[in-house]
């Protein structure tokens, strides 16, 4: 039995209504120079990706839907960091004092933007995003980043325990090992989010 066939068996692969349009912001998940620099321990090859969030950030400039662009911040000594600096020592490469914890460029918050400090997987978890989702009239969240296995798939399953309606730009996210990468995916699809190429998000945005 395929994978698909199992988890459809199971009543999991539900479907979000995509066609009743909603009130759509998006967020770009840490885009830093950690992952794009060859010289850092945690360069994950993932240019291509980098290069469709740019235009999916483009996009949404254009089409007036509120972006906000997330960035992991730790106290020097990493105490703020809790178990989580533990579990994950690379998160030093993402403190301010690295040469790579930099946005990558063309993905750095622009006057529009709101830039968003986190300390944890999700977007979510102890910060403002869902209240200022919220203010803004926000139904639908566009996500899109790095890495696929980690805050993006985190994001997302927070967006809909939040009561937001996730869609994954599949081919604006990015991880290191491709296998890891296409079975989060699969598995994010069949129980948080949708999944949506750019070009299929520029037709949500109303741009196609």
């Amino acid at each position: 039995m395929r994978a698909t066939d199992d988890y459809t068996r199971a009543g999991l692969q539900g479907s979000l209504d995509l066609g009743v349009a909603q009130p759509t912001a998006l967020i770009v998940i840490d885009p830093v120079e950690c992952y794009t620099d060859p010289a850092c321990p945690l360069y994950a090859g993932v240019e291509e990706s980098v290069a469709v969030m740019a235009d999916l950030l483009a996009d949404a400039h254009e089409a007036g839907v509120p972006v906000v662009i997330t960035r992991l911040g730790h106290h020097p000594s990493g105490l703020d960091a809790s178990v989580y600096g533990r579990k994950i020592p690379a998160l030093r490469w993402y403190l301010e004092e690295s040469p790579y914890s930099g946005y990558i460029d063309g993905l750095a918050p622009g006057p529009r933007d709101i830039e968003l400090v986190k300390q944890y997987p999700s977007a979510f978890v102890h910060t403002t995003l869902a209240s200022t989702l919220t203010f803004l009239g926000i139904r639908r969240l566009l996500i899109a980043g790095l890495s696929t296995s980690g805050c993006i798939r985190a994001t997302a399953t927070d967006a809909l325990q939040y009561g937001f309606e996730p869609v994954v730009v599949s081919d604006a996210v990015g991880d290191r090992l491709e296998e890891t990468h296409t079975g989060n995916l699969f598995d994010i699809r069949a129980k948080s989010a949708e999944l949506l190429t750019r070009r299929e998000a520029r037709t949500l945005l109303g741009l196609a």
